[in-house]
């Protein structure tokens, strides 16, 4: 069985944001929750495989643990800063990302423990027997989402982005899917910008024939206007912390 599980799904202002005073934030402080920036794993056989690395205590988290592999979606800091330490674990630790001159900070200057390797658009990389292959998405830095497959079930992780290109949606719509889980940071007041809302999200999710479909990398500005307006979705946002089996 195969352990999909979020340790955040919001953007990189996480929930609640520092000092502000809005309902959502006020609520989530009233209740004792925290929504961190969009960071899951996989574990099948106590074997751990990041899907982004930006939460800072990462190295932590999975400390005493064997992290077999990194698939980061892109080089901005609320997907990748926890690479800044997890560098200095004492394990090999290979890391999977689109192509960027750049990358994030010195993590390519001073790689320490972590070995990166780029991917080609629709590679496929096999990682403990489960496989990733690497999807182009439309964001402010090269992204990639990514299409995981394992002996059981076929996944599709689609963060970040504004616009999902036509061979990617062809490359899905082609597979028979469990789950998809998509960017949907913004309410629908805003139409354009390097990220999806929530209704735009809806129309692409409406396009795959998959058993189960979520929104995620929300932002408290975002809850607030569905709470507000009493916004019926038609998909349903992951919590901030939440675990699927498949």
């Amino acid at each position: 069985m195969l352990k999909l599980k979020f340790l955040g799904s919001a953007d990189s202002a996480g929930i609640p944001v520092h000092n502000c005073n809005c309902i959502v934030c006020e609520k989530y402080r009233e209740e004792k929750r925290v929504n961190l920036s969009t960071c899951a794993y996989l574990e099948l056989n106590k074997k751990v495989i990041l899907l982004d690395a930006g939460i800072d205590s990462i190295s932590n988290i999975f400390d005493k643990k064997r992290i077999s592999a990194v698939f980061l979606t892109h080089f901005h800091a609320d997907h990748c800063m926890g690479l800044l330490r997890l560098r200095y674990s004492k394990d090999r630790i290979n890391c999977y990302h689109p192509k960027d001159e750049y990358g994030f900070s010195d993590l390519f200057k001073h790689k320490h423990s972590i070995v990166y390797t780029p991917l080609e658009d629709f590679q496929e990389i096999i990682i403990e027997g489960i496989s990733f292959t690497a999807l182009p998405l439309k964001h402010s830095k090269n992204c990639y989402g990514y299409f995981i497959k394992s002996k059981t079930v076929q996944l599709a992780y689609l963060t970040d982005c504004f616009e999902i290109p036509q061979k990617t949606l062809e490359f899905l719509s082609s597979k028979k899917l469990d789950a998809v889980f998509i960017d949907a940071c913004y309410d629908e007041s805003i139409k354009k910008g390097n990220h999806l809302n929530y209704l735009q999200a809806t129309k692409i999710l409406d396009k795959f024939d998959a058993k189960q479909k979520y929104l995620m990398h929300t932002s408290h500005t975002t809850k607030e206007y569905i709470e507000k307006n009493k916004i019926s979705l038609k998909y349903r946002y992951i919590k901030g912390n939440e675990s699927f089996l498949f």
